[in-house]
């Protein structure tokens, strides 16, 4: 049995901070694309909304080989290792898109690409579910999963005051773990279940597998898909409407007049992305009360609910009051996300935990494209090939993105279904060595 180890309050601090941090940085450094596409498509000339929208959907597809990377590291060689490396690998290379010229839309699109090999998603909720309890975890996986919120804001507010100087000084800010990763080399413990499973398989010689096939074995196969597909549309929801929302919120003040839609997007982004954090905390807490699986299906309906409500008032009977409402009542229903992390750390055994955690996640993430579909749709149905024309056009721009991202609340109709055969745990204690029976049939 894993030796339980009590935590000083500083310790405890430290485990929470260091899975913040990763997924605070992970959030901004994704987000800033998003934030700063109408001033990227004014620098890098003739670039369109669906290309901004590839490079965002492409760099979440290169997150799956990170993810089978540090995922290896994290179940072999430890969580601290993998984590610590994979949050200044995705600084380094975000920070570096600042220095691509005007005409190198193509280099800035690698470097974006090369950041998102530094996941750090699975990593985090495999360190966090083997050092808090089953009654604890939702809650602090739910709070850790708020942090990306954070990082969304801290994006937008640096493209507020930030982003008029320059889209690039924003991206040289990508830089800001760094000081903590000094922190977490000295003070952050190592996963307690981890280490006991390293000793364990140390001292009986037992060779490790490459847990990437590990994951699709035949004892695993079934609940790996299972989770991919719950997750990709949950991930396809979620970028389908948030990735284009500042763009989307432009078009929307700028129908109702306002002195500067750029900066009422930006702010109201700041309002649902705070009510957001609210949300993956408030899920998370009861998913440790009523179980993960009935706490992830009811924000689930709740989302379905505002995603009606989106669709009707933006395409079909324009009204901006109810419109700033359902962009509410959907952000609260990506508060499941937050109940994702512990949930499949508690499915799967520890020397699978990080590698599965991060490889469902990040397939799920890179192959949902739904920044991708929305701006081609987008761009497909509004004739004007500006940025410039179309805030000059909002009624039309707000109805062809609208139209696209119509595809979220099709997706959340999909996790609905697929929830329907995604199993919960019978057994919610972590144990270094294998669980036997924590499924139901």
């Amino acid at each position: 049995m894993t030796e339980k180890r009590e935590l000083s309050k500083f310790t405890i601090l430290v485990i929470i901070l260091a899975a913040s941090i990763a997924w605070m940085h992970d959030g901004y450094s994704l987000v800033l694309i998003s934030t700063l596409s109408t001033e990227l498509q004014a620098y890098f000339v003739g670039v369109t909304t669906a290309q901004i929208g590839l490079v965002i959907s492409l760099q979440f597809v290169f997150t799956v080989p990170g993810a089978i990377l540090f995922g290896e590291i994290g179940d072999r060689f430890g969580r601290k290792k993998a984590l610590l490396i994979s949050i200044a690998w995705d600084s380094i290379f975000s920070s570096m898109t600042a220095l691509v010229p005007a005409n190198m839309f193509w280099l800035f699109a690698v470097l974006r690409l090369m950041s998102g090999l530094g996941v750090s998603w699975g990593i985090s909720f495999s360190l966090i579910s083997e050092y808090f309890k089953p009654k604890r975890r939702g809650a602090v996986g739910g709070l850790v999963h708020s942090t990306f919120v954070f990082g969304y804001v801290a994006a937008l507010l640096v493209s507020l005051l930030i982003g008029p100087y320059g889209w690039q000084w924003c991206f040289i800010t990508a830089l800001f773990p760094f000081p903590f990763l000094v922190l977490f080399w000295f003070y952050l413990p190592e996963s307690a279940v981890w280490s006991e499973y390293d000793r364990i398989t140390k001292e009986s010689g037992e060779k490790q597998k490459l847990r990437i096939r590990e994951i699709f074995s035949k004892k695993w196969a079934k609940l790996t898909i299972l989770l991919t597909i719950l997750f990709w549309f949950a991930e396809t929801a979620y970028h389908a409407l948030v990735d284009h929302a500042p763009e989307f919120f432009q078009y929307l003040f700028a129908i109702a007049g306002a002195a500067n839609p750029k900066t009422s997007s930006l702010l109201f982004m700041l309002v649902i992305m705070v009510i957001a954090a609210g949300g993956l905390f408030f899920f998370g807490f009861l998913s440790d009360y009523i179980g993960r699986k009935k706490a992830f299906g009811l924000d689930n309906i709740i989302g379905i609910i505002g995603g009606i409500f989106f669709v009707i008032f933006t395409l079909l009977i324009y009204n901006q009051p109810i419109i700033l409402v359902s962009a509410i009542v959907i952000t609260l229903g990506f508060g499941l996300h937050g109940i994702f992390g512990v949930w499949s750390s508690e499915l799967y055994d520890t020397e699978l935990r990080a590698s599965a955690n991060s490889i469902i996640f990040s397939i799920a993430r890179g192959l949902s494209f739904g920044a991708f579909f929305v701006g081609l749709i987008a761009d497909t149905l509004n004739p004007f090939p500006t940025i410039e024309a179309r805030l000059a056009n909002p009624v039309i721009s707000i109805q062809a993105l609208g139209t696209g991202m119509t595809l979220s609340l099709i997706a959340m109709i999909g996790v609905f279904i697929s929830l329907i055969f995604v199993p919960e745990p019978l057994d919610k204690e972590i144990r270094a060595m294998s669980k036997s029976d924590i499924l139901k049939p």
